[in-house]
């Protein structure tokens, strides 16, 4: 019986809130997901030509359904957040705050970013899914893979017809396990060049 591996390759040791939730997302999606068809790659860096010139990536799925490439977000309270403007907002404790930048445009980069690397393996369009572990409530417009761990599941699994052989899939996931920088100071280095132009 062909199988694609569950397979976790998670670098940071963090202990922040963020990354709770980055594990929690992880563990979420192992114990929804049958290994038999899904493959679980977790905390990504990939290399890219854009301007940060890596991209991290906090969940890729490759199965024989699909790809789906999924941002996590730490923010609690209520999202709000439409297709038609560049910030998403938080009301937090009747605080607002702006949450920038859009979650949705910014995973469409990492997305960019694995389907130049699969290439021509690529059959159909990779998911763009945007997670709240944390959120109570959210108000999306024009956007229907943002919201809790339960509706990234939903998402995951409304994608129900076959597009990949076991080969075809494997391929793809031993091709990103290839290009994943594995060494902890390039992960350094990426959130220091992201925070050098949005801090």
């Amino acid at each position: 019986m062909y199988s694609l591996k569950g397979s976790i390759y998670n670098f940071k040791k963090k202990r922040s809130k963020y990354y709770a939730n980055e594990r929690y997302v992880t563990q979420q999606l192992l114990k929804s997901l049958s290994h038999r068809q899904y493959a679980v790659i977790s905390d990504l860096l990939l290399p890219n030509d854009g301007q940060f010139r890596t991209s991290q990536i906090d969940h890729l799925i490759i199965s024989i359904y699909g790809i789906f490439c999924i941002e996590t977000k730490s923010h609690k309270g209520w999202i709000f957040g439409s297709k038609a403007r560049r910030l998403f907002k938080q009301i937090l404790f009747r605080n607002s705050f702006r949450l920038t930048p859009n979650p949705v445009e910014q995973n469409n980069s990492h997305i960019r970013t694995v389907r130049g690397l699969i290439g021509e393996r690529l059959k159909a369009p990779i998911v763009n899914i945007v997670v709240f572990p944390s959120a109570e409530r959210f108000f999306i417009n024009g956007y229907e893979d943002v919201g809790s761990v339960n509706d990234m599941i939903e998402s995951v699994f409304r994608y129900g017809e076959k597009v990949y052989s076991y080969e075809e899939a494997s391929k793809m996931i031993e091709v990103i396990c290839q290009f994943n920088i594995k060494r902890p100071i390039e992960h350094l280095k990426h959130i220091e060049r992201v925070r050098a132009v949005h801090v």
